[in-house]
């Protein structure tokens, strides 16, 4: 199986002629890295341990800060760990001549993972999803801004609210057919394309994949799109409120549990709604851990500025058929097709540890049986007194995170403390740092 795979991306880098290939991973900070290796070195790579890759750079917060409590400290010596591609991850970039992408896991010297590596936190996630007989299919369904270069100032790419608006999206028409084509040329599998609510917002969802690939194509969709539009003079940003006036833009995660014969345990027809009592109990688990798990699937500062109400993102733990004020939404579909997407996540969350985050409450919920509160159809989610409130800051979702024991478990100590140093060391710098709210509000007054 691995010949043939070798083999396959041979014929590849031969027939586009390809001379780099991106070797790339993303870490607990949510940035995507890569090492960019020649072709023939690629080749070579994959007979021997790795690509060597400094474990420095998994204890950075996102101003590149080096963080000493994620991970072992400057005792440790921040030895090499090493990429490992995972071949069947490799594409060519039909934007990028003669350039390939793999996506890479994280291992020491010796071939043992990193357990705080995100990829790898999913993938012990699945693990304990198969041992109880099931696997997941999903898809991130993200919004995003577009945004054109007007001198030292940043414009909409499309003005108003009308998301949808035939005459508006005609003007954008460049944006969507280089993003689809782009994305169809990788593989992901876009779907739908239209603007959305908010000046310059865009989204596109793409085709559900099974196991880590749901994540992995998440990663590709968010990086390619930024690509494209910049070779096209455009700037994309998947911030989850990036405007202060408009809508936050979401990074909803659609899902799906099968057992071994391939049928999707959500539904069952016998039942009214058409969900099974698994279904029902993977809703009742997240909703249970739904302020721990929203400082791994909410993990910048911004992201909490889009938990408002009245603004089709969730502020409780609400769920509803149909209902997208909810933070559990039920589509209508059923069969095979039967799925559960839940809205918590903001565009800029880390695939790898939402999906991995969602799936924990989720099977904790199936393993207990958890029934959850009632639905909101019918009521007015943001008006509702009786439902658990989200966090309103990062630093309240990290104390719950690490207050949650089963969470926590199924995540990984070390991953935890791992993560929440590095958010934390975030929020600091957040509270040192004057706006121009603060000068605008007060530095004439006092």
């Amino acid at each position: 199986m691995r010949e043939t795979l070798v083999q396959h991306i041979r014929h590849l880098i031969q027939e586009h002629r390809i001379h780099t290939v991106r070797v790339t991973l993303t870490d607990n900070t949510n940035i995507t890295r890569s090492r960019y290796v020649p072709a023939k070195a690629f080749l070579q790579s994959i007979s021997e341990q790795g690509i060597n890759y400094p474990s420095a750079l998994f204890s950075m917060d996102t101003s590149a800060k080096l963080v000493t409590g994620a991970g072992d400290g400057y005792e440790g010596g921040y030895p090499s760990w090493l990429l490992q591609p995972d071949l069947s991850t490799f594409v060519v970039l039909p934007w990028v001549s003669g350039t390939a992408r793999v996506i890479a896991d994280i291992v020491r010297p010796g071939g043992e993972p990193i357990p705080v590596s995100p990829r790898q936190v999913l993938k012990n996630l699945l693990k304990q999803l198969n041992d109880v007989g099931l696997t997941m299919k999903g898809a991130f369904e993200f919004e995003f801004y577009v945004f054109r270069q007007q001198g030292d100032s940043l414009e909409p790419s499309w003005q108003g609210f009308n998301c949808f608006s035939d005459v508006n999206q005609a003007q954008v028409g460049d944006i969507f057919t280089a993003i689809i084509q782009g994305l169809e040329g990788i593989g992901a599998g876009p779907e739908v394309a239209n603007t959305e609510y908010g000046p310059g917002q865009f989204e596109i969802t793409n085709s559900p994949f099974n196991g880590v690939a749901a994540a992995d194509m998440a990663i590709y969709y968010r990086s390619s799109i930024k690509e494209i539009l910049t070779q096209k003079g455009y700037t994309a940003t998947f911030m989850g409120k990036p405007k202060c006036d408009a809508s936050g833009s979401g990074g909803h995660f659609h899902f799906s549990l099968y057992n071994a014969l391939g049928q999707n345990v959500f539904h069952d027809p016998e039942a009214k709604d058409g969900l099974s009592d698994l279904c029902r109990w993977a809703i009742g688990g997240q909703l249970r851990h739904a302020r721990a798990i929203c400082g791994v699937v909410n993990s910048t500062v911004n992201s909490y500025k889009r938990l408002q109400p009245y603004s089709f993102a969730p502020i409780n733990a609400s769920w509803g058929h149909e209902h997208r004020c909810a933070m559990i939404r039920v589509p209508y579909v059923r069969g095979e097709n039967t799925r559960l997407e839940n809205r918590l996540p903001a565009a800029d969350t880390n695939p790898y540890l939402a999906a991995a985050a969602i799936l924990a409450a989720s099977l904790d919920g199936i393993k207990n049986q958890i029934e959850p509160p009632a639905c909101s159809d019918g009521l007015n989610p943001y008006e509702q007194t009786d439902l658990v409130k989200l966090p309103a800051t990062l630093p309240e979702a990290l104390e719950e995170l690490q207050r949650d024991q089963v969470i926590c478990a199924y995540l990984g100590r070390e991953f935890i403390r791992h993560y929440v140093a590095l958010r934390m060391s975030e929020w600091q710098r957040y509270q040192r740092h004057i706006s121009n709210w603060e000068i605008k509000e007060y530095f004439e007054l006092f």
